[in-house]
């Protein structure tokens, strides 16, 4: 089991994340500290992008998205005593079907692209350390 663990990403690919680490939380309360961590990464970042909503769904199995709009997830993954927060372009079969049939993801990465300050600043805010890393779209490569 830890070794499938290890081969697991921290966050999904084509993401704008940022990190920081879950040690010094004893066991008991660990489940308080995500609790209120989700909370906070639903709370503040809704605040400063007004135009996502709360969500409860996965991305595979590691990567909980917990904000959507049209266009992106905000998502949290933690592994291996580390939370990574993440935004990055919507990967689902309802996303993809539109961009089927409109150019909707042009418009996304245009707007992923001009939020990426705020996302930084307000991860930031949080305690998470941003990562720089490069934005694409792996599931074009997939269709």
């Amino acid at each position: 089991m830890r070794r499938a663990l290890a081969l697991s990403r921290l966050w999904p690919d084509g993401v704008q994340a940022a990190c920081r680490p879950l040690s010094g939380i004893p066991p008991a309360e660990w489940l308080q500290a995500y609790t209120a961590m989700v909370a906070a990464i639903r709370t503040d970042m809704a605040r400063a992008m007004r135009s996502f909503d709360p969500i409860h769904r996965w991305c595979g199995t590691a990567h909980r998205v917990l904000l959507r709009n049209p266009y992106a997830d905000i998502g949290l993954t933690c592994l291996d005593g580390q939370a990574a927060v993440w935004i990055g372009e919507r990967i689902d079969r309802d996303y993809r079907i539109r961009c089927e049939w409109s150019d909707v993801s042009g418009p996304a990465r245009h707007w992923l692209a001009s939020i990426a300050s705020t996302f930084a600043a307000c991860a930031e805010s949080l305690g998470f350390a941003p990562i720089n890393t490069p934005i694409d779209q792996p599931w074009l490569e997939a269709a």
